[in-house]
């Protein structure tokens, strides 16, 4: 219904509204737009008003908005923002036609052609989300453009086409003279296995620049591996930089076909005790999946030091080649009153046996189910169906019950669409809101008939919490479904939007304290002032003091600032997306959601460039001092307490 009341609306309205329409002064139009991105909607009356603003920051700002909650009904009305003669806001078009995927391809490919680059940057990235009718424009593009910054860009995106030839015409740019154009290419080449571009590969592993060869070397976890792929990889486990030592032990945690040389197999095992903990914990993955890696002995050494991260890591590559020894460790481990232990242990419960997985399931901490539930399989959720149902009516955690349906709905095996429908409404008490979007979510997919199907959306769309609406909107997109996201009442008053305005007019950091050290974060205000406000005063408040980094990847992010210790956990609230096509290049500081418009507080940071993360999540800052802090970040490493500053501070 939206979308036909906009495609109407669009088309009787013309250009008839005026800036007069939209509240007086530059100043009260941003502060409409920032209630506007907050609540999820920009009235069709002022988006249309605002084509005709004097101001360019209006006019892109309003764009942003519809970029951020875009459905296909906005189409025609995004398209009449394409006439703007200021290219900022026709950037924000072109970041509007990338969100909506192929159904933005058409207004993708016009951008192709704008004599500025900036925005055609902007509609390389949108082309490359639009799916394969967009190769052959974008390989003409590849052969004429001159400006770097845009190849740079459409090379990094160019894997989204799937089914496309892209790989050659990438491959070739591995022997350019220009490192970013290498960097874009090997990000492109890295995921895919395909054995076309392994001699682009190999060499883009070579490269003489670390983050290249790191970046190249991710390409090889994917596909057969021949001779000259595996002795390259083998190649880099010597390599000066540890992040390419690191990329290389992580593919061979993934590649339990190859055989790991004696000499390499002791290079991998030297890693255990590198000072870097990054490079430590990936040689224990590549230890639990190549049995010529290391002894058990020598993985039992690192079960029972003193880093908790590494301990970990150690039980679950030591379950992987000795479960009798492992399973040992892990039924003491469970009777420990250490967390950590105990969600370590319940990460291998499942290999264990039924006695050990029983423990699992009835430890109190809702950490250790989920690592047990989140270490299950399709064929494993399938053999313990009756036991994961249980869950279902007898565990208190709403994260735990959501999991359990997640589990089951990828599985094949939910629920009918009665039992989810009763399950959600016995669940409206949830204070966490989790279970019950995914109760809404699973019965869409299991829905027989289109009625079902619209019935069930409205119950999800129409629940009190609007981070339910969010979940399911987005569970219902990733089914194919069509569904469009409600507007909802903005979180804060008039006022505090009027103050935001004056707010975002000084520079302003946060200062994260550490167990390892501080970093601080520029924030970056202009694109992402409700984002930056709401973690400001979180921070304030002190509501970061004392919470985990729980999450670490190697070569990709750290991330932290949960309540809960699990990943599960939020500040009470959903934040809007506040899109933008700033890369998320090392060192660019996120927002961690379910999808889009479910963003909270848990910050990550990247540490390689992470493309496939721009334009779809939250990139509200940058870490300028502390770098280093970030690669010694653990598992369990706690945030003693973020400091706010301000100005030339």
């Amino acid at each position: 219904m939206r979308t036909l009341m906009r495609l109407l609306a669009v088309v009787v309205m013309g250009a008839t509204f005026v800036a007069a329409q939209t509240p007086v002064g530059i100043g009260s139009r941003q502060v409409y737009l920032y209630r506007a991105i907050d609540g999820w909607d920009l009235e069709l009356s002022m988006a249309v008003a605002m084509l005709a603003d004097p101001f360019p920051a209006v006019r892109a700002h309003a764009v942003q908005v519809l970029a951020a909650n875009v459905d296909a009904g906005d189409l025609p009305l995004i398209s009449r923002y394409m006439m703007d003669g200021d290219p900022r806001v026709r950037e924000q078009v072109m970041l509007a036609a990338g969100r909506l995927g192929p159904s933005g391809l058409n207004l993708a490919l016009h951008g192709l052609s704008d004599t500025s680059p900036v925005v055609r940057q902007a509609a390389a990235w949108a082309a490359c989300h639009g799916g394969d009718r967009a190769f052959e424009p974008l390989s003409k593009l590849l052969e004429a453009e001159r400006n770097r910054p845009v190849l740079v860009t459409l090379l990094a995106n160019l894997w989204r086409l799937e089914d496309s030839p892209w790989p050659a015409a990438v491959a070739a740019f591995a022997k350019s003279p220009d490192v970013h154009l290498r960097r874009a290419a090997a990000y492109s080449l890295s995921r895919t296995g395909a054995a076309a571009v392994r001699d682009a590969q190999r060499r883009l592993a070579a490269d003489a620049e670390p983050v290249i060869r790191a970046t190249a070397l991710q390409g090889f976890q994917t596909g057969a591996l021949a001779k000259l792929d595996l002795d390259a990889v083998l190649a880099a486990l010597e390599d000066p930089d540890w992040r390419v030592r690191a990329a290389a032990c992580r593919v061979l945690a993934v590649q339990t076909e190859v055989a790991v040389p004696a000499a390499s197999a002791g290079r991998v095992v030297a890693d255990f005790a590198s000072k870097h903990p990054h490079l430590a914990v990936s040689a224990l993955a590549a230890a639990g999946a190549q049995p010529g890696v290391g002894t058990t002995a020598e993985l039992l050494a690192v079960v029972k030091g003193e880093d908790s991260w590494l301990a970990s890591e150690a039980l679950v590559a030591l379950a992987g080649r000795d479960i009798d020894r492992a399973r040992k460790v892990v039924r003491k481990w469970f009777g420990s009153p250490e967390l950590w232990r105990r969600r370590a242990a319940a990460r291998v419960a499942a290999a264990s046996g039924p006695e050990i997985e029983r423990l699992a399931a009835a430890d109190k901490d809702a950490g250790v189910r989920l690592a047990w539930l989140g270490s299950l399989d399709d064929e494993q959720t399938l053999a313990r169906r009756e036991q994961v149902l249980g869950l279902l009516s007898a565990d208190p955690d709403p994260a735990v019950r959501s999991q359990v349906l997640s589990l089951l709905r990828e599985a094949g095996a939910a629920p009918g669409v009665e039992e989810l429908v009763e399950l959600y409404a016995s669940w409206k008490g949830d204070t966490m809101v989790d279970a019950r979007a995914e109760a809404i979510v699973s019965a869409l997919a299991g829905a027989a008939t289109e009625g079902e199907r619209v019935g069930l959306l409205a119950l999800g769309i129409e629940d009190p919490n609007s981070a339910v609406a969010a979940m399911v909107v987005n569970g219902a997109r990733g089914l194919d479904l069509d569904a469009v996201l409600p507007a909802r009442e903005p979180r804060h008053g008039t006022r505090w939007y009027e103050a935001l305005d004056e707010w975002t007019a000084e520079p302003r950091a946060l200062d994260v304290i550490t167990d390892r050290g501080t970093f601080r974060i520029r924030l970056d205000l202009d694109s992402t002032p409700i984002t930056s406000r709401e973690i400001w005063d979180l921070a304030v408040d002190g509501f970061y003091d004392g919470l985990d980094f729980h999450r670490v990847v190697p070569n990709f992010v750290v991330q932290g600032g949960d309540p809960r210790g699990d990943g599960w956990g939020g500040p009470g609230f959903a934040l809007p997306d506040e899109p933008s096509l700033v890369p998320f290049d090392s060192w660019r500081v996120g927002i961690a959601t379910s999808g889009p418009n479910t963003g909270g507080c848990q910050l990550f940071v990247t540490l390689l460039p992470a493309d496939r993360l721009t334009g779809h999540y939250t990139n509200f800052g940058e870490v300028v001092s502390g770098r280093e802090v970030l690669t010694e970040i653990r598992v369990g490493d706690r945030i003693r307490t973020i400091r706010t500053v301000t100005g030339g501070e």
